[in-house]
């Protein structure tokens, strides 16, 4: 009985021995798994502070290290809102119509994009307020005593007063607007629509273009509840005199204008057609502009033939009548146009003729085919009846200008 009983006993012993020695063989191993564990921490904050120590020695590290981290945040944060700032400016760009055509005002990213235009229009400072544009004497008179008042307003700080220009396009109203401006030392705006904006502390002129097509009479045609409070709010602005900006109005059919606006209106000026007195000053003006005086200088591929260039303007001017400053400036382009397209790049006579007949044939076709469909242009007050000149008539064109052609002596 006692020898199974010693047997248990020694074999009780025997696992407890084992279980002891396994037990330490455990926590020999997990020892030393700590060890290696924490002897490989040590060294890699050895070799981490070593390298760091001869980055910090070393300037030029550092401040590699430095700006390569800046250009990384930079990077992120770019890349963050670059996005965002992006979509909104192509949503102004493509989505949204501005309604400031074009201002004096230079902010700091025009003057960074384009350097050399903002220099040129800087130093361009109109000294007489009709540079560039011809107008007949009355006229001229009459809006040089404006301007005169408006410069005087601005040194002295008292009440503009607005105008309102009105007459076909192309007589000269935009330009005289902006000489206006410069020459009074104001800043001004050409505005397309509705928006009222004034540009800083510093006066300015607010000129808006084709007036009549936004501050209509109720009468005109049905304006919807929108339009109207908009006309509202602008007609709250500036139904009184400010010294802070110049109201300028262009029409071309003030009669349609709203009833209020006409007694916001102090001065009125009329933009008529240039006449023959004002005709050959245009011609004379942008020819010399766009074929005399680039074929004088001979910096480019324009020369001027042999023939009477004074009585050669007469004739041009007495063939556009009726033209506006707009078309003859384009005529002048295009006879240097002319003169660039022929093999030696010489503007003869005979060229001359053949351009300004092409052109005035043109002009006279784009008439007829507006007066046909009833949009021909429209005029506040009744045109002079014809000279009785002899007229040249063409086929489905209708009638050109007085004086036949074969009074350029082709």
């Amino acid at each position: 009985m006692q020898e199974p009983t010693l047997q248990r006993e020694q074999q009780s012993k025997l696992k407890q021995l084992v279980n002891e020695e396994n037990l330490r063989k455990q926590e020999e191993s997990v020892l030393k798994h700590h060890q290696t564990f924490f002897a490989s921490i040590r060294t890699a904050v050895t070799m981490f502070g070593e390298r760091f120590r001869a980055i910090v020695r070393d300037r030029d590290t550092v401040t590699a290290t430095v700006v390569g981290l800046t250009l990384l945040a930079g990077g992120v944060y770019s890349a963050k809102n670059g996005t965002a700032a992006a979509a909104r400016f192509i949503e102004a760009g493509l989505f949204k119509t501005s309604l400031v055509r074009e201002k004096s005002r230079i902010t700091v990213l025009e003057a960074l994009h384009h350097p050399f235009q903002v220099r040129r229009q800087v130093l361009s400072r109109p000294q007489d307020v009709l540079e560039g544009v011809v107008l007949s004497p009355r006229l001229e008179a009459k809006v040089r005593i404006m301007a005169i008042a408006t410069r005087n307003t601005e040194k002295n700080r008292r009440l503009y007063r607005n105008a309102l220009l009105y007459g076909p396009p192309g007589t000269g109203k935009t330009l005289f607007a902006k000489n206006l401006a410069l020459y009074s030392g104001m800043d001004y705006a050409i505005m397309t629509g509705e928006d009222l904006a004034l540009m800083g502390r510093r006066s300015f002129l607010l000129f808006m273009d084709d007036a009549d097509a936004f501050l209509r009479k109720p009468a005109t045609e049905e304006i919807n509840q929108d339009l109207i409070v908009v006309q509202d709010t602008f007609q709250y602005h500036t139904r009184q005199c400010s010294n802070k900006f110049m109201l300028v109005l262009a029409s071309r059919h003030p009669e349609e204008l709203h009833r209020d606006i006409h007694d916001s209106v102090d001065m009125m000026c009329h933009f008529d057609l240039p006449r023959q007195e004002e005709l050959e000053r245009l011609v004379r003006m942008y020819l010399d502009k766009y074929v005399l005086k680039p074929a004088t200088e001979g910096k480019q591929r324009l020369k001027l033939a042999q023939f009477d260039y004074g009585r050669k303007c007469l004739e041009i001017a007495r063939l556009t009548e009726g033209m506006s400053g707009r078309k003859i400036a384009q005529l002048a382009v295009s006879c240097q146009a002319t003169a660039y397209t022929s093999e030696d790049g010489v503007l003869t006579e005979a060229r001359l003729n053949t351009c300004v007949r092409d052109f005035i044939r043109q002009h006279q076709q784009k008439m007829h085919l507006l007066k046909s469909d009833g949009l021909g242009p429209r005029t506040s007050t009744p045109q002079p009846e014809s000279s009785g000149r002899p007229q040249l008539t063409e086929p489905g064109c209708g009638p050109l200008p007085p004086l036949p052609f074969r009074s350029l002596h082709i």
